[in-house]
């Protein structure tokens, strides 16, 4: 989205599968762009399972290691309650029910630096 805002939509059936593919590429790409914000996008994800949901908490935690903030956006009940199922410190992790909500959250941050 911008140099500093990177988006990535997640569309379809998150599989166990894709959800591994994007753990290990989402460091690599991270290193290739120097992101500071990276938002995941769940809206058009109908649903996900517990082992999608812990792989999808693996990649936050790995690009929060790195520095980059993780925003989250396009929650809706079905897929929180995986998330919340797996004990996961959901406070930890900065949400928004639209990708809109998110966007303007990270503008908010980067447009203040300037």
């Amino acid at each position: 989205m911008t140099k500093e805002i990177g988006i990535l939509p997640l569309v379809y059936d998150l599989d166990t599968k894709r959800a591994q593919y994007l753990r290990e590429s989402a460091l690599e790409k991270e290193s290739q762009y120097k992101l500071e914000w990276f938002i995941i996008d769940l809206s058009a994800v109908p649903i996900i399972d517990t082992m999608v949901a812990d792989q999808l908490f693996k990649v936050i935690a790995g690009l929060q290691l790195i520095g980059i903030e993780v925003v989250i956006s396009g929650i809706r009940p079905e897929i929180a309650q995986p998330m919340v199922n797996l004990g996961i410190k959901v406070e930890e992790i900065r949400s928004f029910s639209s990708l809109h909500q998110a966007v303007q959250y990270t503008n908010s941050f980067t447009e203040s630096l300037i």
